[in-house]
């Protein structure tokens, strides 16, 4: 097993068994919400780089020349993943998966209000963007894969959580946002977030796009986006 497959396993491996209610509710008995959140956010981060690096020095096999439309795909969708990450950095969320503990206010939902998954969306939207310009077996993987793995965690997260809310509580919680991004937003259920919270972080995700399209992404990664344009 090479060092790519292994990081892949490995973090695959790991959320999905932190993931599993029993696991989860162990976890967070033990050690508070607040804590639990904190060092899954930690491993996250640390198994994410990981992988990175592991996928970047790995042998690969060309599968397709991308074309100039490739680019676009991610230089499009990237900034609205990175908007929905940094705007859900913040954000207690009872309807998914969150990087924090803390009292969710349906009537204030902030990044919730965009769509019930923003973290979810944000990596599924990232992985799925790269797919189209990474003409390789190994970006492929990494991109496909990791795409592939949130859109279904989407289902699966959603599934658990209305399990474990009930019905009333999730529909009382629910009220204000939509699985689909801005489904809620366009049907009048939901405003946009105006909270300072949720626009410090959209800002900080637009900045770190912009940082990554501006010759950050070829001096961490050795590809240049804009390269075709």
């Amino acid at each position: 097993m090479s060092n790519f497959q292994l990081a892949l396993a490995v973090f695959i491996g790991t959320h999905v068994v932190i993931a599993a209610p029993g696991v989860r509710r162990g976890l967070i008995a033990g050690l508070s919400e607040g804590v639990f959140l904190l060092m899954y956010s930690a491993m996250s981060i640390g198994l994410f780089a990981w992988l990175i690096v592991a996928a970047m020095g790995a042998d690969t096999t060309p599968l397709w020349a991308p074309a100039p439309w490739a680019y676009w795909v991610a230089v499009v969708l990237m900034p609205l993943a990175a908007v929905l990450l940094g705007a859900s950095l913040a954000a207690p969320n009872p309807l998914s998966i969150a990087f924090v503990a803390g009292a969710f206010d349906p009537k204030r939902p902030g990044a919730v209000a965009i769509t019930r998954h923003p973290i979810l969306w944000g990596l599924a939207l990232w992985g799925l963007s790269h797919v189209p310009p990474n003409g390789d077996t190994v970006m492929l993987t990494l991109f496909g894969g990791l795409g592939f793995f949130a859109s279904i965690g989407m289902v699966i997260v959603e599934k658990k959580k209305r399990q474990a809310l009930g019905e009333e509580r999730w529909q009382s919680l629910a009220a204000s946002t939509s699985f689909l991004p801005f489904g809620a937003i366009v049907s009048g259920r939901a405003r946009w977030p105006g909270d300072a919270r949720t626009l410090a972080g959209a800002v900080f995700g637009a900045v770190v796009s912009a940082f990554l399209l501006l010759g950050g992404h070829i001096w961490l990664f050795n590809r240049d986006p804009l390269s075709l344009f």
